[in-house]
């Protein structure tokens, strides 16, 4: 009797093993709480962790896209890292860059595609000391003007023709790097900036407004579309589902975000190296990175919209000063938005 008792004991012991393991395998970093497993997708920052993505952030954080059965990996970038090559040879299912820049890789029949437009406007200036005299871009002439050197320049060369200005003869572009250093200290008379951090930066470091000039490029009627999402082409036709719902839980981080700087900026700093950023400065990106998203006139049910005009704008720039040798057909793919945004209503 004790011997058949030990065995049944024996015997309920390993059901409960085998149970408890069993349990276990269902619980890994790929599976949602209520045992659904999520589809994993990588999104290649255009840079560094910061506010500038925060909407992204935020989307992960508040459980958006676990919501929707997907975890999302952010990848950084750098200086040394193009967002538009990593989605093109599938190092990425999404990315981030400026609509200009991937123009000509989707002329080189890399599968590059737009799925929803972040910045609605630029966000580009030039930014010059009172006492340099530069009132307007007629003023430019004979200054020595800092430019990031790659592709972010064309912005500038759009400016130049609008006043007649020659990019070679009339001035002098030198190459800036990402800091403000070389405005600081003199070496150039004109820095370009973006309005959520370079210029913050040189407001932080003891300049006032009133010390300063700027050449408002999207009021010049010069700037080119910025940061825009992008998708693998052929990863997309494959996953359309999937994108829709991406976009989905991205629409509604932003959305939050832009209504919620402060909390986003607490999102955000989870995410960077106390070491080097500002906690301060990332709050004011965070609010000047909300005037871009969600612009005067913008709500919430536009997040991330493709905007047909305004593409075609930054084309037509890109076209004249030769990103690309000829217009598209098309960009963009506006079924994970509009889908996305039917089902957000």
């Amino acid at each position: 009797m004790n011997k058949i008792a030990k065995f049944m004991g024996l015997l309920v012991a390993l059901s409960l093993v085998i149970g408890l393991v069993a349990g276990c395998g269902n619980s890994n970093s790929d599976s949602a709480d209520n045992g659904k497993k999520l589809t994993s997708v990588r999104l290649q920052l255009k840079w560094l962790p910061s506010a500038q993505f925060m909407g992204f952030y935020y989307a992960k954080e508040k459980g958006y896209y676990a919501e929707e059965g997907i975890d999302v990996d952010f990848i950084p970038g750098g200086p040394d890292i193009v967002a538009t090559n990593q989605v093109s040879v599938g190092a990425a299912e999404f990315g981030i860059a400026n609509l200009y820049s991937i123009l000509p890789f989707e002329e080189q029949g890399h599968p590059i595609t737009e799925v929803g437009q972040i910045f609605q406007k630029s966000s580009f200036m030039l930014v010059s000391k009172k006492d340099k005299g530069i009132n307007s871009p007629k003023d430019l002439a004979g200054k020595k003007v800092g430019a990031w050197l790659g592709t972010a320049e064309y912005p500038i060369y759009a400016l130049l023709d609008k006043y007649g200005l020659n990019k070679d003869k009339d001035l002098m572009l030198v190459k800036q790097d990402n800091s403000m250093d070389a405005f600081l200290n003199g070496s150039i008379d004109v820095a370009s900036a973006h309005t959520y951090n370079e210029y913050l930066v040189l407001l932080e470091s003891g300049l006032a407004a009133s010390d300063l000039n700027v050449i408002d490029l999207e009021q010049e009627g010069s700037g080119m579309l910025e940061d825009c999402l992008i998708a693998n082409t052929e990863w997309l036709a494959n996953n359309p589902e999937v994108a829709a719902k991406f976009m989905r839980a991205t629409m509604r981080g932003w959305a939050e975000a832009c209504k919620d700087p402060e909390g986003a900026t607490e999102i955000v700093w989870k995410y960077l190296d106390h070491s080097s950023n500002n906690k301060a400065h990332q709050l004011a990106f965070a609010k000047e990175i909300a005037k871009l998203v969600m612009p005067q006139g913008i709500t919430t049910d536009k997040i991330c919209y493709l905007d047909e005009k305004s593409i075609k704008a930054t084309e037509d720039l890109a076209l004249k000063y030769k990103i690309i040798k000829k217009l598209p057909e098309k960009v963009y793919d506006k079924q994970p938005w509009e889908q996305a945004a039917k089902s957000l209503q």
